[in-house]
């Protein structure tokens, strides 16, 4: 908790910390629950910071990154700089392009051929047992792999760099947050650049050693740290916490779940509404300049939260927003982002979800949540499934 500057106006200061669901189990009804308050609001937590509720003024906010900043773009502050999500103007541009060769149609195409061995096999792994946990035994498993894949990190190094990210994301102390970003740091100096430097491959990690930037120049270290840093952590808990919401709605939902079986051709648009409806990142942007927007004072320097799981359910902008309708007329989301910062992953995303969901109904497409269980959700950077029994049974 902290004072209120005294350019926040008392009638807009409420008590509210996204890490925090209050007893609440469902986590997208918790953040639905903004709406019933001001559009944008003033919260004492973390250092104090302003959380904006509804998708036109999110929408503005990143379409706006003069004025909205992306220099700080998460609550707590990370310890460095995270390159590219971090970044604003043309150095955020040289550094993405740097990385979109990797993520063009074309390399994705030959990522899905991964993307489809890697689904089929570890359905494999248990299909027989009649039950898994998701969570563990599919959703934190596919993506990195996939990332690891990109990087040409060490299989070995997989667990390690899960527990990373799964700090880095999910916790809001302090602590936590400086131990795993020098445990990445260590991992990424001692064992990963320094390699990749002297040997340059066709990966991710040398693409951005070697790369020019900012006029001609190499990236400095702590630019290489930071984006290394957001290819892992990105990579993996973006995807791996929109397939649990998912996974989770269509168990508990089977004849949302026959549609897609029946019709298998309705998956990519089906997609993009169940990304609407189970919008999973929060992140936030920096206030550039003081200004006035909605008749609110912004100093410079103010942090502005923007939970894109509330977006999702506004009902000023989607009727019926929390009902999940394959057939909505606008299933444009703000799920990737909006504007410069839109993530640049946001193609590979849609093609491992689109491979999971298309394989996983070939082979198990009828399964429910194992009776007397109850997924377990935690709020964070993204929020998560962190837990999902399922149990199903073959034909």
């Amino acid at each position: 908790m902290t004072h209120i500057p005294a350019h926040v106006p008392t009638g807009l200061v409420r008590d509210f910390n996204y890490f925090d669901l209050q007893q609440d189990r469902d986590i997208h009804e918790h953040f639905h629950k903004l709406h019933r308050g001001p559009d944008i609001f003033y919260t004492p937590q973390h250092g104090g910071h302003w959380v904006a509720t509804r998708f036109d003024d999110m929408a503005h906010i990143f379409d706006n990154d003069a004025d909205f900043s992306s220099r700080h773009a998460t609550v707590p502050f990370p310890p460095y700089q995270i390159t590219l999500m971090e970044n604003d103007g043309q150095l955020h541009d040289d550094f993405r392009k740097l990385l979109q060769p990797y993520f063009s149609p074309k390399s994705i195409g030959s990522l899905e051929t991964v993307a489809t061995e890697l689904t089929t096999s570890l359905i494999d792994g248990f299909i027989n047992n009649g039950e898994c946990e998701f969570t563990r035994d599919f959703a934190m498993r596919m993506p990195i792999i996939i990332v690891m894949n990109l990087c040409e990190f060490p299989k070995e190094d997989t667990a390690h760099l899960t527990q990373i990210s799964e700090d880095i994301t999910r916790s809001h102390d302090p602590q936590t947050q400086a131990a795993a970003f020098g445990r990445i740091t260590e991992y990424l100096s001692g064992k990963i650049i320094p390699a990749r430097m002297a040997n340059p491959g066709k990966d991710m990690i040398s693409a951005i050693i070697h790369g020019k930037v900012d006029g001609g120049r190499s990236p400095t270290q702590m630019e290489i740290m930071g984006l290394s840093t957001l290819l892992i952590v990105g990579g993996l808990d973006t995807v791996a916490s929109m397939l649990g919401f998912i996974t989770a709605f269509l168990a508990r939902n089977p004849a949302y779940r026959q549609q897609l079986i029946d019709e298998p051709e309705r998956i990519p648009k089906a997609m993009e509404e169940l990304f609407r409806r189970h919008g999973v990142a929060n992140i936030g942007r920096t206030v550039a300049r003081d200004l006035e927007y909605k008749g609110i004072q912004f100093k410079e320097g103010d942090f502005i939260l923007t939970p894109t799981t509330a977006a999702g359910l506004d009902d000023h902008h989607y009727p019926d927003a929390m009902r999940v309708d394959f057939d909505r007329a606008d299933k444009k989301h703000l799920a990737f982002g909006r504007g410069p910062h839109q993530c640049i992953g946001s193609f590979l995303a849609r093609t491992e979800i689109r491979v999971f969901l298309t394989e996983w109904l070939k082979r198990i497409p009828h399964f429910e949540i194992k009776s007397g269980e109850e997924p377990q959700v935690l709020p964070g950077k993204a929020n998560r499934v962190t837990y999902l029994p399922l149990t199903w049974k073959l034909a």
